[in-house]
């Protein structure tokens, strides 16, 4: 069902070399069996729902959502690996097969700190360095330390840190387009939209609470809004919203309606963000 133009350019595709990469370090084999038991897996279970041209045109076209099945698809060659080993085996992996299934990659730091990531998230990340060979290190350097990172790319200590120097430099140069695919600033900017959201909806009537109750459970949020706000009378408004002036109020709720309108609008570009990463995983 795949004949030799597609399986050639499948090959030199950059999603599927990263993967026999990764699965060769995960299974502990080389990568030319890592590369095919890998093709092995996707031509019997995940490429088998398409016809050879079907097929030909999504791997010429670097297609998403078939750059998503051959991850997957490793994924699950790595679970079948561990399973296949026994029960026994299957036991000491059995944390390590529940993050392949879910996807959950675990980044440690160089003092054996662990930080887990979603298999998406990190790809979002990853895709947001600027060539194929920096996204490689990171991937590497991310998921395995060093030392596995240089033995895979055959990297000397000078030039490992060299290229982590230059990937660390282009991340600092880059903060604000990181920042739209990683969680933290993402996690709060729809903290704030969601709440902002909950506020317009009360004062519609669309929903049922006071706007005092509202203030009262987002107090570090209401001053945020304050300090960049025109009220005259900040303490009225935290403390005392029926009885502030009408000035203070309206001025109040048109900073709301300002920062929900911001919130929104870096929320549309943050998706359109991770949209291209997604594509750029692909390519």
């Amino acid at each position: 069902m795949i004949n030799e133009n597609t399986l050639n350019t499948l090959l030199k595709w950059k999603t599927f070399e990263t993967n026999v990469h990764l699965a060769a370090n995960q299974l502990k084999i080389s990568d030319s069996d890592a590369q095919q038991e890998l093709l092995n897996e996707l031509i019997n279970h995940r490429f088998n729902r398409y016809t050879a041209s079907q097929l030909s045109e999504l791997v010429k076209a670097h297609d998403t959502n078939l750059g998503w099945s051959i991850t997957y698809g490793r994924l699950d060659l790595v679970s079948k690996h561990f399973k296949s080993l026994g029960k026994r085996a299957e036991m000491e992996h059995a944390a390590e097969l529940e993050d392949v299934s879910t996807g959950i990659i675990k980044l440690a730091d160089d003092n054996g700190n662990e930080t887990s990531i979603s298999e998406f998230k990190l790809q979002q990340v990853v895709s947001m360095f600027p060539t194929d060979k920096t996204r490689l290190f990171v991937d590497l350097t991310l998921r395995y330390g060093r030392t596995e990172c240089q033995s895979v790319l055959k990297l000397t200590n000078k030039q490992y840190q060299r290229r982590l120097r230059n990937a660390t430099s282009y991340v600092n140069r880059n903060r604000s387009k990181f920042d739209l695919v990683t969680s933290v600033k993402r996690d709060n900017v729809l903290y704030v939209l969601n709440s902002l959201n909950e506020l317009e909806a009360i004062i519609d009537e669309t929903r049922t609470g006071s706007i005092q109750d509202w203030i009262n459970g987002h107090i570090k949020l209401v001053n945020e809004l304050l300090a960049d706000s025109d009220v005259r009378f900040q303490a009225s408004i935290l403390n005392h919203w029926e009885t502030a002036s009408k000035s203070d109020q309206y001025a109040f709720i048109r900073q709301t309606i300002k920062e929900q309108a911001k919130s929104q609008a870096w929320i549309d570009q943050s998706n359109e963000a991770i949209r291209q990463a997604g594509e750029a995983q692909s390519n």
